[in-house]
């Protein structure tokens, strides 16, 4: 795998204290820049404890070199301006400010400073003190890096799709449906309306990554019924075409979105923040519109199903996982091992995971399911997985301890070479050269 900057900077280092918020089991999103129309603000992360009885969204602003009360200020603002929590100020340079003065403006604005000299001094403590619980094991904050870096290289092969005209429509397509799921909705209040324009705009995007694959063969835009093609299954199974791939990444993002959404939803109407009353009945003869229900027939009904577990809190951090860092597969032979590991890194108890997993079959109906065997392949796949995520999970198994080489897996179908193949995919997203994000 790519060897990851042992000195942080900027983006990286947002990377890595969101990873080390994700190994301690917290929901984490990161860049949500509000626009209305021209840009407002942008918070670095925003991190949200599922655990807690009132799942708070806490933003943090991270600093990797100089940086001055102003950005404080600024930053105080904007948590005020969203009504969120004043937040964590992360600092990697010398603060060059007293600590009387530090503890003074920490008092009066609630904001935490965390300073990061090192890659992990600082932090660590920093979430101990907040209660949070320790990572799983001791690589996971690792894999987080790796997860976050490989994700923003999906997405910069947007963006050279367009510039190079590879598959400038479907790329261009790709990056606003990102823009509405990480921004727009981000800034949306009303938990209703967060909920209806997720869905709205997830089923006017259903072949993202038909159209892009098309696309790029043919160099026609097909945005309806776009048929498979060779581009498409090479980039799905043979890890090429990165645009395809972050098209099936963003697809599997925006399910994870609406789960979250319903999942907040869910529990404002438990804490009866939201009072569900059916509309009153009009006077005999009136005329009236129907106004659409926000939530679907399967969505009502899946979460009925699925809030009987009494870790559907959680269910939002065990999908972030499980897509962004396990993957979105599991080793059949390995079962018990790797429920028993999920439990760990996401609260939901090994008997209920089985529930957990079923969450996109609740959600998102698609014929034989969403979780797959497949021939000759001794993993349970997700379907729809792009392989440089794959790859990820693949990774995780040897930086877990699993085996040192996939070879010592011992498989005798094609798992070990699918493995095999998914890593150097990932290895590839994150090694290459912009111009080659494109091939």
């Amino acid at each position: 795998m790519a060897e990851l900057s042992k000195d942080p900077l900027h983006l990286e280092l947002e990377d890595l204290v969101a990873a080390h918020f994700m190994s301690r089991g917290c929901y984490v999103e990161t860049s949500l820049k509000e626009r209305a129309p021209d840009e407002l603000l942008e918070l670095d992360i925003v991190w949200t404890d599922y655990r807690e009885p009132l799942e708070e969204r806490n933003p943090i602003e991270v600093k990797s070199l100089s940086w001055g009360y102003p950005d404080v200020f600024k930053f105080f603002g904007w948590t005020r301006y969203l009504g969120l929590k004043p937040g964590h100020f992360v600092h990697k340079g010398e603060t060059g400010k007293s600590p009387v003065s530090l503890e003074h403006v920490a008092k009066r604005t609630g904001i935490r400073f965390v300073h990061v000299p090192q890659l992990t001094e600082g932090v660590e403590k920093h979430l101990d003190e907040l209660g949070l619980p320790q990572p799983a094991w001791k690589g996971l904050t690792e894999l987080w890096r790796f997860s976050f870096a490989a994700r923003r290289r999906l997405v910069k092969s947007l963006n050279k799709a367009v510039e190079l005209g590879v598959c400038p429509e479907s790329a261009k397509a790709a990056k606003n449906y990102r823009h509405l799921l990480n921004d727009v909705v981000f800034f949306i209040p009303d938990i209703k309306e967060r909920v209806n324009e997720l869905f709205q705009a997830h089923v006017s995007h259903p072949q993202l990554a038909l159209s892009a694959a098309w696309e790029c063969e043919t160099k026609a835009v097909n945005f309806f019924d776009p048929p498979s093609s060779p581009t498409f299954q090479r980039a799905l199974y043979g890890g090429l075409h990165y645009p395809v791939q972050a098209c099936l990444y963003i697809s599997h993002r925006a399910r994870l979105y609406i789960l979250k959404a319903l999942v907040d939803y869910w529990l404002a109407v438990q804490r009866r923040q939201i009072v569900e009353v059916p509309p009153p009945k009009p006077p005999p003869g009136t005329f009236i519109i129907p106004k659409p229900d926000v939530l679907t027939d399967a969505m009502r009904a899946g979460l009925a199903e699925m809030s009987a577990a009494k870790s559907f809190r959680l269910f939002p951090v065990f999908w972030q996982t499980f897509l962004f860092s396990w993957g979105g597969f599991l080793l059949k032979d390995k079962t018990d091992q790797e429920y028993a590991d999920l439990e760990k890194e996401t609260g939901v108890p090994v008997d209920e995971i089985p529930i957990a997993l079923s969450a996109f079959d609740k959600l998102f109906p698609t014929q034989g399911g969403w979780l797959k065997d497949v021939q000759g392949d001794s993993r349970t796949c997700l379907k729809l997985m792009p392989a440089a995520m794959r790859g990820i999970g693949a990774y995780r198994r040897t930086l877990q301890g699993y085996v040192e080489r996939y070879e010592d897996l011992r498989y005798t179908d094609q798992t070990t070479a699918r493995l095999q193949s998914d890593h150097n995919s990932t290895a590839t997203l994150l090694d290459c050269a912009e111009k080659d994000l494109v091939k």
